[in-house]
């Protein structure tokens, strides 16, 4: 497979999509991911829950946004994770998940599409030769291998390959506030709303009188997470994210810490905790936005909140614009109920590489747009339209019949 049809950089949800979007046209696919496991942020920094899968509106069944893969793959997980949509706040609804199911499921569609898939893989070396990528290369389990695809497709929510081929990439000095997961198990209570008051009670209860850290107060269950005595947790992280590996490493390492401290100052003081244990620290911490790569699209903020629908639409995205400011609690914009807007393959495409794709956290987009677009049902879409325009790019078809077909086989109308 050193001459693969298609090479994928990153095994997350946009991966994924991107592998069996590619794969069920016959392009044989290759999938390099730098773990050892797939599923990206909804694994290593467990997510918890899948947003963008369904329309915003307060109906009793939800209505999905995408058709095909992306409610296949939505589907199978929450039968393996035995969980259901989750009705938020505003109409908004999400699906909450087993992060091991997500593994799982991975692993299966993978395997089912006969995707050539390497683990512990590291991109090294990128190399173009004019407008095309013709050389990749990557250590895999401490071993150097080249390949030379016919078309990359970057899933890697930094922007991996266009740094690595010293392209331009759309960067800001800092971008959104970073989260930790943790869970706890030997809850004593079942009741979300009882534990969440609980857990309100005291922390402000310990802020006051100085027993728990004013900058670990924005702590919350995530919703729909909370069975059989054991609950998901999300810290929020007092800190800007910045492109500097040296603060990412002190944002691990806090974000560790706090968790440890949280949990014992929960089991001493919370009558809720008292036998509760911390069973799982998430081995990612969650950064939500970082550079992205420079379309020939650039998908805007106003495109969004318009809900803007354009020709050559190859996801739609439903959830609002979500915002986490540091220190700050959520702050979510939206847009009209019922109503989505669209995501052109102009996004996904690079405006100065004609073999190079991009999917889910890292498609041309502005900041505000990209907190709307990041969520992993969007991803889950953007990628497998990702797959099927590069197999298009392999068998010298058109664009615009790649659209189409992605379009038919998504899309409900």
């Amino acid at each position: 497979m050193a001459h693969p049809d298609v090479l994928i950089i990153g095994g997350g949800s946009a991966g994924i999509a991107a592998a069996a979007g590619a794969a069920e046209t016959g392009a044989d696919v290759v999938l390099l991911e730098k773990n050892t496991f797939l599923g990206g942020k909804a694994t290593a920094a467990y997510v918890g829950t899948v947003c963008g899968l369904y329309y915003r509106n307060d109906d009793p069944v939800v209505r999905y946004a995408a058709n095909g893969f992306p409610r296949v793959f939505a589907e199978k997980l929450q039968r393996l994770s035995d969980s259901s949509p989750f009705f938020y706040k505003h109409g908004l609804r999400f699906l909450p998940y087993d992060h091991l199911a997500f593994i799982q499921l991975c692993d299966d569609v993978v395997q089912q599409n006969k995707v050539t898939l390497y683990l512990d893989a590291h991109l090294m070396h990128v190399e173009k030769d004019g407008h095309r990528i013709h050389k990749v290369s990557a250590v895999i389990h401490n071993r150097s291998i080249t390949f030379h695809p016919k078309v990359v497709i970057d899933t890697s929510g930094e922007s991996t390959v266009a740094r690595f081929a010293g392209m331009d990439t759309v960067e800001n000095k800092t971008y959104q506030a970073a989260a930790q997961i943790f869970i706890m198990t030997g809850i004593a209570t079942d009741d979300e709303q009882i534990l969440h008051l609980s857990l309100l009670r005291s922390i402000c209860k310990g802020i006051d009188d100085g027993t728990y850290q004013k900058h670990y107060d924005m702590l919350s269950v995530v919703p729909g997470s909370l069975k059989r005595s054991r609950a998901v947790f999300k810290l929020g992280l007092p800190f800007e994210v910045r492109n500097d590996p040296s603060e990412m490493t002190r944002l691990q390492l806090f974000a560790r810490k706090a968790v440890t401290e949280i949990a014992h100052y929960l089991q001493i003081h919370n009558h809720l905790f008292k036998n509760a244990v911390l069973s799982m620290i998430a081995p990612e911490t969650g950064i939500r936005t970082g550079p992205r790569n420079a379309g020939k699209t650039v998908l805007q903020k106003e495109d969004v909140m318009d809900c803007r629908k354009v020709g050559d639409a190859v996801a739609r995205g439903t959830w609002p614009i979500e915002l986490w400011a540091p220190g700050k609690k959520l702050h979510l914009e939206y847009f009209a109920s019922n109503d989505h807007y669209d995501i052109p393959a102009g996004a996904l495409q690079s405006a100065s590489v004609t073999n190079l794709l991009f999917a889910g956290r890292n498609i041309s987009a502005s900041e505000d747009a990209l907190a709307s677009t990041r969520v992993i049902g969007t991803c889950l879409a953007t990628g497998y339209a990702a797959g099927h325009l590069a197999a298009a790019v392999v068998r010298d078809e058109s664009y615009e019949a790649a659209i189409t077909t992605i379009q038919r086989s998504t899309f409900f109308e």
